[in-house]
């Protein structure tokens, strides 16, 4: 008997901690709240085949597959990598333009995106972006009084930074003036490119390919920042290894049309 009541006890703790939301509870049904791309960009929301694709929203732990709208039949896809708020997926081949959707282990179906992930081919992809996705404005510029060695543009904190263009991220560190930074070589040019004041470290590693519009990051004011802004640098030849900075104000406007500037 005090086997028995003992197994009883211990099925009411467990539905104790089903009720507490223990690691015996059902997950809840996934909820998607945007869908986003990360790399191979042609914008935020409209990506080429092979792209990696952020999905954010709730429940999304037990992601199984990602359904993309196919050109006759739904396509689905294996995640790259998933938490409780968020999957990344890259973009199958048959994918077309439409609201991806996520199926959990238990067969549960999100909502499909609320914003609509446009697929478009990879010789839509730009060359050179704008290196802050967003409603942006300049602040202080190159020399500015007090040696400043790039050109400040403010935007609201978390928005992505993205890399102006195909390169290999050469460094990622923490400055007490710069904050979280990194820096971008660039492919087929002799230029380094400053990305600093990031709220957190790039998620890239050191040697990773980037091409135009792979988020690196998000604006921030790490270091020695007053107020949430991207303090960006080009560089002719390599940063602090023989380089040096020049005014990054006219390379910036000229990739202007493709921002959205305040």
């Amino acid at each position: 008997m005090a086997a028995v009541a003992g197994c009883f006890a211990s099925l009411g703790a467990g539905n104790a901690l089903a009720e507490a939301g223990g690691g015996l509870a059902p997950s809840g049904t996934p909820r998607l709240s945007d869908a986003t791309c990360m790399s191979r960009c042609v914008s935020a929301r409209k990506a080429t085949p092979g792209a990696t694709v952020r999905l954010t929203g709730s429940y999304l732990d037990e992601t199984s597959r990602v359904v993309f709208k196919g050109a006759s039949k739904p396509v689905a896809a294996t995640y790259k990598s998933r938490t409780s708020s968020s999957v990344e997926v890259v973009v199958p081949a048959e994918a077309t333009s439409g609201r991806p959707l996520v199926v959990s282990e238990d067969g549960l179906r999100s909502n499909p995106s609320p914003s609509v992930l446009e697929v478009v081919p990879a010789t839509a992809l730009p060359r050179q972006v704008f290196p802050v996705r967003g409603s942006h404005q300049y602040w202080a510029g190159f020399g500015d009084g007090r040696g400043h060695q790039g050109a400040d543009v403010g935007a609201a904190c978390g928005t992505p930074l993205v890399a102006v263009a195909a390169g290999t991220i050469t460094k990622s560190e923490y400055h007490p003036r710069a904050g979280n930074y990194l820096i971008i070589d660039l492919k087929r040019s002799d230029q380094d490119l400053a990305y600093m004041h990031m709220v957190e470290p790039t998620p890239l590693k050191v040697g990773t390919p980037v091409s135009a519009g792979t988020v690196v990051g998000n604006v921030g004011d790490t270091g020695n920042a007053s107020g949430c802004h991207l303090h960006f640098e080009l560089w002719e030849g390599e940063y602090y290894e023989g380089g040096a900075p020049v005014d990054p104000i006219p390379f910036l406007k000229s990739l202007e049309p493709r921002a959205k500037r305040k």
